[in-house]
């Protein structure tokens, strides 16, 4: 492999074995990625193509953080297109001082291109930008094996996610459900008595967050009211997001918009007229509702957590389930959450020794909203794809850093 530096400076690498070449995407590059999404994913089609390339420039070329620093690279063989990579460049502050971010998602190759080096190329253009951190936290194995031997690392930390049953019948028979486990019928005449089981469930002690803290209350969570309080919400991190009115509100719509997941629903809670911090979750009633961040002001973060179970609760969701933040795992605990790693991996790369220890020890706030969970590329009607990474081809594609769209939700 030889590298050139084109007069931008940005990197262009070239193998001589696979003739391929790996070079910034530019937005001509859009009908050509979404034809090789449209490949590597061939059961899992948008409404048009047409939608299927507005999303994409959407997403990479109108997005509020866009850095020409931080590009997403393509590969290409004899003018054709066969590997993607995204790059999502995101602001953060390292102890208090400003970082840059790139979180690598949406990582595809052609499925006949059985040897790995062009996936291996396409990891490498993304992590020898000038950022300070590269974030990826949906990989497989096979993506965390090849992001270690190029010098990345597994933020074992943030691998692990929680859930804790509402309902535990009908959270039984929805995971039943969602792996065909059982019949249609059969599940359809299970639910009066998993119903009538879960009723019972009710009263019993570990379910006490339905009467608990009365005293708290709750309205709509706005953009403005999430940054006004961001600092004391999540100013113990080390290393945290950075936003301003423009990127906050553009997110939280395309979270809203990621309606495969159920409704958003976004609450603030406060404690005698003063915020304690805030909640946002997807409302999926009888079904596991995925929850996006919760924040809350140092000792408020089991209020907060017991006002999510009980709204959860009251709109008929069987179970809520997120990502573990370090800090709080003995209040998850108490609330009988249990915490278990899905099959992704949080991957992190940094030149930096204090940004990577900080990450370790889980001294960085880290929710979904700031990776790459919430960028699921869906069609005009909300059907799940898989977004994040995608995959690399073998005789069947297989995922290659992302298969978290085909597992949750």
């Amino acid at each position: 492999m030889r590298s050139a530096v084109k007069p931008s400076g940005l990197l262009w690498q070239r193998t001589d074995l696979a003739k391929t070449t790996i070079r910034v995407f530019a937005e001509d590059d859009v009908p050509a990625v979404a034809a090789l999404f449209a490949r590597v994913y061939p059961e899992q089609r948008w409404s048009s193509q047409a939608a299927c390339e507005s999303y994409f420039r959407e997403m990479l070329f109108d997005n509020p953080w866009r850095d020409l620093d931080l590009p997403s690279w393509v590969a290409e063989e004899h003018g054709r297109i066969i590997g993607f990579q995204t790059v999502m460049p995101r602001p953060m502050l390292f102890r208090r001082r400003p970082i840059r971010v790139a979180v690598s998602t949406q990582f595809m190759v052609e499925p006949e291109r059985r040897h790995g080096f062009t996936a291996l190329q396409l990891i490498q253009a993304c992590l020898s930008g000038p950022q300070d951190l590269t974030l990826a936290d949906g990989a497989n194995d096979l993506s965390q094996c090849m992001w270690m031997r190029i010098g990345g690392a597994v933020a074992l930390l943030y691998n692990v996610h929680w859930t804790r049953p509402l309902r535990p019948a009908r959270y039984v028979l929805s995971l039943l459900g969602g792996r065909a486990a059982l019949p249609l019928p059969l599940t359809l005449a299970a639910r009066p008595l998993a119903a009538l089981a879960d009723a019972v469930a009710t009263r019993l002690p570990p379910n006490r967050f339905l009467r608990d803290e009365t005293e708290l209350v709750e309205d709509a969570l706005d953009p403005a009211t999430m940054l006004a309080h961001l600092p004391e919400a999540i100013g113990g991190n080390a290393l945290q997001p950075v936003y301003d009115s423009r990127s906050l509100a553009w997110l939280l719509d395309q979270a809203a918009r990621k309606t495969c997941h159920g409704r958003l629903r976004a609450r603030a809670v406060h404690d005698g007229g003063r915020l304690i911090g805030w909640y946002l979750y997807y409302v999926q009633a009888g079904g596991i509702s995925e929850v996006v961040q919760i924040a809350a002001r140092q000792g408020s973060f089991d209020r907060v957590l017991q006002r999510l179970l009980a709204d959860a609760w009251r709109h008929g969701v069987a179970a809520v389930r997120g990502r573990i933040d370090p800090r709080y795992v003995q209040e998850l605990s108490y609330r009988h959450c249990w915490c278990r790693w899905d099959g992704t991996s949080t991957l992190v790369h940094s030149r930096h020794p204090d940004v990577m220890a900080a990450i370790h020890r889980g001294d960085a706030f880290l929710s979904r909203l700031e990776g790459e969970w919430w960028m699921r590329f869906l069609d005009a009607g909300g059907t799940k794809r898989s977004g994040h990474h995608a995959q690399v081809g073998a005789v069947r594609p297989t995922a290659l850093t992302s298969s978290r769209a085909r597992t949750q939700g």
